[in-house]
């Protein structure tokens, strides 16, 4: 891209905004600023430089922003061991993630010399994992700390579960797949990255997530929602069957159930507090300033931070988990009982911030808010607080970064206060506008739900009390365990679905804060040994147990499995039967009109037989008409035709000549050569043949010339305002649709360079034509 391109891309009339020769100094300095980037990242950070060269009629904070913007965006892009450019697609992602995986599985191969010399466990992992560092990915790995120690000290001998978990890390370094989708991760978050910084995630162009995130996810879940309806699950033994998507929607994963079960836990706490004499505070935690791309104004605008420092939103979670840890490590020496929830949700440019509701004793509550005060303004505390000479008397700087309400049961209930935040990230309900993305409740629900989906950040938490796991095992039963009384005691507490029965099941586990390993009810796991793809052993919930007496009691059914549902025949189509009678009647037409064919009769009326078959062709395709007299010019019958038309190659002699003939796009290949495989890998039906290939690719280039010469004069139609552009491509397969675009991005060109203003030129004319066999015209949608 050059100088003049970027310009003319971005639309902007540099003229009127650098008019002097040092802004002129400038323009050329930013032009070759961004002149290196990706085309859509450099023309969108070009135009937002000369809107603000225009906007504050002064080019040093300009430049300043664009600087460091552009410093950002090329440390983000060094973070790929190759250029950019080759993530772009699926595939080619694909085909690199197959190359690296193939550069470990080289690396292991030359250490082991092919699995006949034995090498350190630890060594050989280090050299395998070299590829994967270059991009920073890395499988789970175990603790690697005191690995020689213990290597020494015969511990892995005793036990090889060190091993087993370095073997899984090395099958996981060299697969593919496991490649891939540690490729399109990254992939993902480094575009979303880049639309933060550019801007094009805030509140006014696209708040939470850009729009291509959002549009990727909504075809995600499209894609799941189709999936999920034409998969059924089947349990034979329990003659039990229904759609899988029927069986999510009655699971968490539906979103009023997790809002609902959410609520009743949240409620059931509050009794609980309650009960106890518990005091709730409400508390949101802000990451500093640095953190954060955009800002906005009291009047709702938005601007650009100076301060941002280039970081993701997964960073900003990181770091505010970070920060948590060390508040909850102070409580604990400080021995302060806390319970409550979390929710996280983003700021409009996609930073995330925490909402807590946490109860304390009302004796350590001081205490444990200075305590999470104190790490919350831990990093650049500076920024919070103005010159002392400006401070006001109640001056509380720290509440942009750090606020909390406590709440006052006279006012309303502590669930009431979290209940928004719950209903906004999940699914809107009862949410009438969005005000951090200026839109309504629904559509500010799917953005979040968007960007934790491609961020891949927890939205909410439980802090303190028991599993909620082995609530919903529990709520599986339906039958008195009479054998158990401690099961028995916390499956009754849990049979319900309000905050009632959660806080009777807290009590039942032990209180709210027992230690896990202490509650009285244990899930009950199942070991598959080497169930994974990787050859590891898999756990799965199979009920739960009682930790006193270890009774297991199986709370799912065994039997199930995934399947499409069984398709039934499907009749030929009209078309089908159609081609399938004219095929009949044309061969036995010929049949008749040789040296062989019986005398006329009232039965074999050829008069009545030709305007049957006249009548019959006017019924199927014309290719497949003129297919049919073209195969009996080669002497095929029609059985052979039915075969070729199922893909199949047949060898046709005639006389003593072999003609190995096969239809491509909807024409009979004959080739003198009998057709081989290119190579030993091949499949039975992947020939090739130069002659065949230089038949194919004639044909090809006709068919290109004339469809672009179709197109060419429906795009003049269209420059002339007889056509709408969507209109005209919408029913058009993609890759004539991108033809389409180019042949009128050529006239407008020409219409440009005024080629066509003669009166004497004349226009190309349209053709009444079909595409594809397509007997419907497009013109018919005009």
């Amino acid at each position: 891209m050059t100088h003049d391109d970027l310009i003319r891309k971005a639309a902007i009339n540099v003229a009127a905004i650098f008019t002097r020769p040092h802004s002129i100094a400038d323009l050329n300095w930013a032009v070759k600023t961004v002149i290196d980037l990706p085309e859509d990242v450099a023309v969108t950070l070009f135009r937002e430089y000369c809107r603000k060269r225009r906007a504050l009629n002064l080019g040093r904070s300009a430049n300043i922003w664009l600087r460091k913007r552009c410093a950002s965006l090329r440390q983000i892009m060094q973070q790929f061991p190759i250029p950019i450019y080759h993530l772009k697609t699926e595939d080619r992602r694909a085909d690199i993630a197959r190359e690296w995986a193939d550069r470990c599985l080289s690396v292991l191969n030359n250490l082991t010399q092919f699995g006949t010399v034995q090498v350190d466990a630890l060594e050989l992992l280090k050299a395998v994992k070299e590829p994967a560092d270059q991009w920073q990915f890395c499988p789970a790995l175990p603790d690697l700390k005191h690995y020689y120690a213990q290597k020494a000290a015969g511990v892995f001998d005793a036990s090889p579960v060190m091993y087993n978990l370095i073997a899984g890390a090395l099958a996981r370094l060299t697969d593919e797949n496991w490649w891939e989708r540690k490729l399109n991760k990254a992939y993902g978050h480094y575009e979303e990255h880049i639309a933060i910084i550019v801007g094009k995630v805030r509140s006014g162009v696209s708040p939470y997530v850009s729009n291509h995130a959002y549009k990727q996810y909504q075809a995600r879940k499209r894609a799941n929602a189709a999936w999920l309806n034409s998969m059924m699950v089947v349990n034979e033994e329990h003659g039990i069957e229904l759609t899988l998507a029927d069986a999510v929607a009655a699971s968490i994963a539906n979103p009023e159930v997790r809002r609902a079960e959410l609520m009743v836990r949240m409620r059931g706490f509050e009794e609980l507090a309650v009960e106890g004499g518990y005091v709730g505070e409400f508390y949101t935690w802000t990451a500093p300033s640095k953190f954060h791309s955009y800002g906005k104004s009291k009047k709702g605008k938005t601007y650009s931070n100076k301060r941002y420092s280039g970081v993701t939103p997964k960073d900003t979670q990181r770091y505010l988990c970070g920060q948590w840890a060390k508040a909850r490590a102070a409580f604990a020496r400080e021995d302060i009982e806390v319970f409550g929830f979390r929710v996280v949700e983003p700021h409009h440019d996609g930073t995330p911030h925490w909402h807590l509701l946490l109860f304390f004793k009302p004796a350590q509550l001081r205490l444990a808010r200075s305590i999470m005060r104190r790490y919350a303004l831990q990093d650049d505390k500076a920024e919070l607080a103005p010159p002392k000479g400006k401070r006001g008397a109640n001056f509380q700087g720290y509440r942009p970064r750090f606020d909390f309400k406590t709440i006052d049961p006279a006012k309303g209930s502590a669930t009431g206060y979290i209940a928004k935040y719950i209903a906004k990230n999940i699914d809107g309900h009862m949410v009438d506008d969005d005000y951090e993305a200026e839109t309504d409740g629904k559509q500010g629900a799917q953005n979040v739900a968007a960007w934790a989906s491609t961020w891949n950040i927890r939205q909410f938490q439980q802090i303190g009390g028991p599993s909620v796991t082995v609530w919903r095992e529990l709520r599986r039963l339906r039958d008195e365990i009479d054998f158990d009384e401690a099961v028995e005691l916390a499956r009754k507490a849990s049979d319900g679905n309000t905050s009632t029965h959660w806080a009777r099941y807290v009590e039942a586990m032990g209180g709210v804060f027992c230690r896990r390993d202490e509650r009285p009810v244990q899930l009950a796991k199942v070991c598959h040994e080497g169930a994974n793809v990787y050859g590891e052993d898999v756990l799965k919930i199979m009920g739960v147990m009682s930790l006193e007496n270890h009774t297991y009691i199986n709370t799912r059914l065994d039997g199930w499995k995934i399947s499409a549902p069984q398709a039934a025949t499907e009749p030929p189509s009209a078309e089908e039967r159609a081609f399938d009678r004219a095929l009949d009647l044309a061969f036995d037409l010929a049949s008749k009109s040789g040296d062989n064919r019986a005398p006329w009769s009232s039965d074999n009326n050829c008069t009545q037989s030709i305007k049957t078959s006249g009548k019959i062709a006017n019924e199927i395709k014309t290719a497949d008409w003129m297919l049919i007299q073209e195969a009996k010019k080669l002497g095929i019958d029609a059985d052979n035709l039915k075969r070729l038309r199922a893909g199949a190659v047949i060898d046709n002699v005639v006389g003593d000549v072999h003609q190995f003939v096969r239809l491509r796009n909807g024409h009979l290949i004959v080739s003198r050569k009998p057709l081989v495989a290119v190579d030993t890998t091949a499949t039975q039906n992947d020939w090739d043949d130069p002659a065949l290939n230089y038949q194919l690719e004639a044909m090809q280039r006709a068919q290109d010339k004339d469809l672009d010469a179709i197109l060419r004069a429906q795009a003049w139609r269209v420059l002339d305002g007889d056509r709408d552009v969507e209109h005209w491509i919408a029913d058009m397969p993609p890759a004539t649709a991108k033809r389409a675009l180019k042949q009128l991005a050529e006239i407008v060109k020409l219409h440009k360079d005024d080629k066509y203003a003669f009166p004497y030129v004349e226009k190309p004319k349209e053709k009444a034509t079909t595409f594809d066999d397509e007997r419907e015209d497009w013109d018919e949608a005009f």
